[in-house]
């Protein structure tokens, strides 16, 4: 294994995904590809500076980082193309990362999602629309060039990627509660306490409760359907 560190910020995250020093100092980043590279005797400098700038591991974080696009970046969408095509669910976003239609509906994970010819994906597009759903179609080609490498709070694990990695805790122990970075809020339905990674959303029963799962579709859509899924468990 390489001696060799991302600097995450734990300050913030964005959605569900981290923000690491980007190349050079310059500002911070959630995309792995612009996330400077430190030494292990520099990470382990800028830590003993300030506990909220944190080394891991270059090697563990690229192997648990996940594909996703950022809204900010997409192209125009397809109007007609000969190349493969994907879908994005519009609506629907983690931080700046958008949704992609999948075999099990949608994915914020880029591999996921369904690859067709321009006229297969125009027929799911207006299928979905029966539906309300709002769908774009861009070329495969196009969201290639801006899908991103990024890492999610989800896959932290400091004992393996910070000390485990040969980094020391210099710094006074905290016994305050580490950070899972959910932000808490209550439920516009119901007035119930709950949490979500995303701090601009105030989260429902449900959207937290799917959240919660990991899955790639609404198992929940009332404050009634986890009570009875709580009540059964």
């Amino acid at each position: 294994m390489s001696q060799l560190f991302y600097l995450r910020d734990t300050r913030s995250n964005v959605g569900d995904s981290c923000m690491f020093w980007a190349q050079d100092g310059a500002g911070y980043t959630s995309d792995l590809n612009k996330a400077h590279v430190y030494t292990k005797e520099k990470a382990q400098r800028y830590f003993d500076s300030r506990d909220t700038d944190i080394p891991y591991s270059k090697d563990q974080v690229d192997q648990l980082a996940t594909v996703r696009v950022d809204h900010q970046y997409l192209p125009d969408v397809a109007e007609s193309s000969d190349d493969l095509c994907v879908i994005h669910i519009v609506g629907d976003y983690n931080g700046n990362d958008i949704y992609w239609l999948t075999d099990a509906y949608h994915s914020v994970e880029y591999v996921d999602a369904l690859v067709l010819p321009y006229a297969d994906a125009l027929k799911k597009t207006e299928h979905l629309s029966k539906y309300n759903v709002k769908a774009d179609i861009y070329p495969k080609s196009a969201i290639d060039n801006i899908a991103r490498l990024t890492f999610q709070v989800s896959n932290v694990n400091k004992r393996k990627m910070v000390t485990g990695a040969g980094i020391k805790n210099n710094h006074p122990r905290n016994r305050n509660r580490a950070t899972t970075g959910r932000t808490r809020g209550n439920c516009p339905d119901c007035g119930k306490v709950t949490w979500g990674f995303d701090h601009h959303v105030n989260y429902t029963c449900a959207d937290a409760e799917n959240e919660k799962l990991r899955i790639d579709y609404r198992l929940f859509d009332t404050c009634e359907d986890v009570k009875s899924a709580r009540r059964a468990a």
